[in-house]
């Protein structure tokens, strides 16, 4: 819902969560993804642009799920 122009009240509202719930779980997500992209960008050396494909990928992919 963020992504898709959405506010934090406005997710709290819409799942009936606090929040502070939203926003922990934002930053969980945050964190997840960033350790993700270390990841690969470091141990297994993909350029930025390869970890941007993935990505693009995996966001396409998701969309028609």
């Amino acid at each position: 819902m963020l992504p898709e122009k959405g506010s934090i009240r406005g997710v709290a509202r819409a799942t009936g969560h606090g929040k502070d719930t939203i926003c922990r779980w934002l930053e969980i997500a945050g964190t997840h993804a960033e350790e993700f992209t270390i990841y690969f960008l470091k141990n297994l050396t993909l350029t930025r642009v390869e970890v941007d494909e993935i990505w693009s990928y995996i966001k396409k992919a998701k969309k028609y799920n």
